[in-house]
């Protein structure tokens, strides 16, 4: 068709044609949003590098662990958004991978932060038993590199300062059957996966509520020191 013809269609045509560039640009917007959220990233374009994503464990219909009326997932996030907001105090480019009430899968979680060629993934969570049991304890992949090992200790360290009621230390591999925990193994940077007491355990949760800003502070030093000595 001839470059007088397509302008003068276009003319006559005014709202037929905004329409079909308006659906074009949509189509594009929506596959770009698709190809990056299937990739572990929140938008049309590869997110910006962070030096930590901190993870806020379960999240949505994954209540995790619970006690009455308590959700791990709740605690997870609480505790995520205050330790993001302590390093960002630092000037560290931090991110946790929910911000919201959302359910996330392990693989998304693990996009989210590869994806971002973050340095360290710190995974939030509250441990649970059927038995009377409390503390903190750490884990880390089975196959684990000295870097790990530092910070897991490091994170663990700085929260016993704080005040826990137990230091369950640092254990590498899976709780239960398995070789090692999903977010340990399938994040290619220095990670850990942090089990800040018991869930079901009374003591456990008073201490953390009375001190979630000073534990949400104590892992925020923890990982400086981290990153500090990295560089």
């Amino acid at each position: 068709m001839p470059v007088k013809r397509i302008f003068s269609f276009i003319c006559e045509n005014k709202k037929m044609t905004f329409f079909l560039i308006l659906f074009m640009i949509v189509g594009c917007v929506l596959t770009g949003m698709y190809f990056s959220l299937s990739n572990g990233g929140t938008g049309i374009l590869k997110p910006e590098k962070v030096s930590v994503v901190i993870d806020a464990g379960h999240g949505g219909k994954d209540l995790g662990a619970s006690y009455g009326e308590r959700s791990e997932k709740d605690d997870n996030l609480r505790l995520a958004l205050k330790v993001v907001e302590c390093l960002e105090e630092k000037g560290i480019d931090a991110v946790s991978t929910r911000t919201l009430d959302v359910y996330l899968s392990l693989e998304n979680r693990c996009r989210f932060a590869n994806i971002r060629s973050a340095d360290l993934f710190v995974s939030l969570h509250r441990n649970s038993a059927a038995s009377e049991a409390n503390g903190v304890e750490i884990w880390i992949g089975s196959e684990n590199s000295s870097d790990e090992r530092k910070l897991a200790q490091s994170i663990i360290d700085s929260l016993d300062e704080v005040g826990i009621s137990a230091n369950r230390g640092v254990k590498s591999g899976y709780a239960r059957e398995g070789n090692d925990y999903y977010v340990n193994s399938h994040t290619k940077m220095t990670s850990c996966l942090v089990e800040l007491g018991f869930i079901t355990s009374e003591a456990d949760n008073k201490l953390y509520d009375e001190k979630l800003d000073e534990y949400a502070q104590a892992i925020a030093d923890a990982i400086e020191m981290q990153l500090n000595n990295k560089s």
